[in-house]
């Protein structure tokens, strides 16, 4: 069972643990559930060691299961990356982690949006705003509010880089991920002096920086210890969730996207260049060396779905059911319009102040017709953020489906229709793990990104069809222009019907 690897994929919910035999192939995954507190609003909070009693937890389920303590190759960590965690000098955490989803730092982030200029911040950090979110913000927040914890640390780390020190007993930053902290520099791969001299943030309690890829080493006596894992294992950096999951699809050059309709929709695309001219698309360091991710998003995609069928659909129906009642109504389009926006417009219009909206309701209107319209709200959005890539210079002629919407034949079809483009789906649903895992290999030299694309499988391929993508062109333009009639298209841009 040499050259195994474990993939540690930190979501907003769970860690999944997968591991990995010599060829790439998943051999098993164990996966343990977070519990968050809110102790005040906007307040979203978790204990760090509890994000590492799990990790264990998790790890040794897998290797009590396939064996490999011995033999196991490299570990590697990917994740969300705004969870903030604060370190003393003596790496003990001081207070709880301050999740990614917190929204305590508004005040900070109108600040800084008000005293920044847009174009240097997005000229630097590919982020086309501030958000409250962002380590940068939250930063400012404990200064102002908890000079003491601020004082006290040494080191501030996200999620992923905290996993890294119980494995390895090293303080590593690594690019992808800190591209969404607000401060650093995607193009210098430096921390962003400028950001941090407005935000009154020391640099000195950051960590060093290192590449996805860098092999920080062995792991350190306690995580040994606690796992059983042998002196051969080395710890690779690893690399942002989103990174993670274009790379586990196959997607690494600039011929392929990916949309993923989790929660939120995610659009990457892999760029060999940034020229932070135009701020209207988030940028970040890629995993891959000297590359980049386009990465345009939405706060709500499949969150719709849920929310319809918690309001509207009998206890214990699941999505099968909504797809179910869709398929049996035998209608082409829902005869509605849905606009996604229930909690603001992200991509490719920033507009926080923008609403859903559900329009063309008649006397004929069943509830699975609105289920029907969110699905078509989505892909209309999905399709505006294609245009926006478009707009760059990038397209491709089949687009990889991931995440949970991907699950969904009808979904796939209707968003085949509204982009007039094939859709694909993975046989590895897993990609963000799978994405991990190549990227330790890669670092450890196991593998040549020429080989990469060879390592995924497609599943299946959901074409358009004319009279389906006649119907959805009409509709686009419709939906288009209620966006604009409602004010949530960009200033002085007014789509007719």
């Amino acid at each position: 069972m040499f050259g195994t690897i474990l993939a540690l994929d930190y979501g907003t919910t769970a860690l999944k643990a997968a591991l990995y035999d010599e060829a790439l192939g998943c051999m098993g995954v164990a996966s343990r559930e977070w519990t968050y507190s809110y102790p005040a609003p906007g307040f979203i909070e978790h204990p760090a060691e509890v994000y590492w009693e799990k990790t264990v937890s998790a790890v040794n389920e897998l290797l009590d299961r396939f064996g490999g303590r011995d033999t196991l190759r490299g570990i590697s960590v990917t994740g969300q990356s705004e969870t903030l965690i604060a370190l003393d000098g003596q790496g003990r955490p001081l207070g709880d982690a301050i999740v990614w989803l917190d929204t305590r730092a508004q005040a900070e982030c109108e600040w800084l949006a008000a005293h920044y200029p847009a174009d240097r911040l997005y000229a630097a950090t590919g982020n086309t705003g501030f958000d409250p979110v962002m380590p940068a913000c939250k930063l400012m927040w404990m200064k102002a509010h908890e000079p003491e914890r601020y004082a006290a640390t040494d080191k501030f780390l996200l999620i992923k880089e905290y996993i890294i020190y119980r494995l390895s007993g090293r303080m590593v930053g690594e690019h992808s991920a800190q591209s969404c902290a607000g401060y650093f520099d995607i193009v210098r791969c430096d921390w962003d002096r400028g950001v941090l001299d407005i935000a009154g943030i020391d640099p000195a309690k950051l960590p060093e920086l290192h590449d996805s890829q860098y092999v920080v080493g062995p792991l350190c006596g306690e995580a040994s210890r606690e796992t059983g894992i042998g002196p051969q294992a080395r710890v690779v950096n690893g690399l942002l969730d989103q990174c993670a999951s274009v790379i586990g699809a196959g997607a690494v050059d600039e011929t392929q996207i990916t949309e993923t309709t989790g929660t939120v929709l995610a659009i990457g695309a892999t760029l060999k260049e940034f020229d932070g001219a135009t701020p209207d698309m988030l940028v970040l360091r890629h995993g891959l060396k000297d590359r980049y991710l386009a990465l345009p998003n939405c706060s709500t995609a499949g969150v719709l779905l849920k929310w319809f069928r918690d309001q509207f659909m009998p206890e214990g129906a699941d999505y099968d059911a909504i797809n179910r009642e869709i398929a049996a109504r035998g209608r082409k389009e829902s005869g509605l319009l849905l606009l996604p926006h229930f909690a603001g417009y992200l991509s490719p219009v920033n507009n926080p102040q923008a609403s859903g909206a559900l329009y063309g309701l008649s006397l004929d209107t069943v509830r699975c017709d609105v289920a029907h319209a969110i699905m078509e709200g989505v892909g209309f959005l999905l399709r505006e953020n294609l245009e926006l890539l478009e707009r760059h210079g990038i397209r491709s002629r089949r687009i990889i489906s991931l995440g949970g919407g991907a699950k969904s034949p009808l979904w796939l079809g209707i968003k085949a229709n509204i982009c007039n483009r094939a859709m694909v789906t993975l046989a590895d649903e897993e990609s963000t793990a799978l994405g991990c895992a190549i990227n330790a290999a890669l670092a450890l030299g196991m593998i040549a990104l020429e080989d990469v694309p060879g390592l995924v499988r497609v599943q299946n391929c959901f074409d358009p069809d004319a009279e389906g993508a006649a119907i959805y062109e009409r509709k686009y333009r419709s939906y288009l222009a209620l966006n604009g009639r409602l004010g949530f298209n960009p200033p002085g841009e007014v789509i007719a019907p």
